[in-house]
């Protein structure tokens, strides 16, 4: 028997952003009200990966994107993740 774990949707991610600086890659994630929530620490890509697989393209919300603004220049990609299951 699985159990079912109860999910607060308040810490439930709704955007992946990556961000390509030119010496890293960072991820991050941000909550469906554009809250941030984490960085994705990933060893190997296959979380990230993982995740960009199961999201849709997008282009981020602006209010994502200014808490994602850096000072030097970044490519900014968004995935949009399912969370209705």
């Amino acid at each position: 028997m699985i159990l079912q774990k109860n999910i607060n949707p308040d810490h439930t991610a709704r955007y992946l952003v990556l961000l390509n600086h030119d010496d890293a890659t960072r991820a991050l994630l941000f909550a469906k009200d554009h809250r941030y929530l984490a960085e994705v620490i990933d060893d190997d890509g296959l979380v990230v990966d993982n995740l960009m697989r199961a999201g849709t393209r997008c282009v981020p919300p602006r209010e994502v994107a200014e808490q994602t603004r850096a000072t030097s220049p970044v490519k900014l990609m968004c995935f949009a993740l399912d969370t209705e299951h």
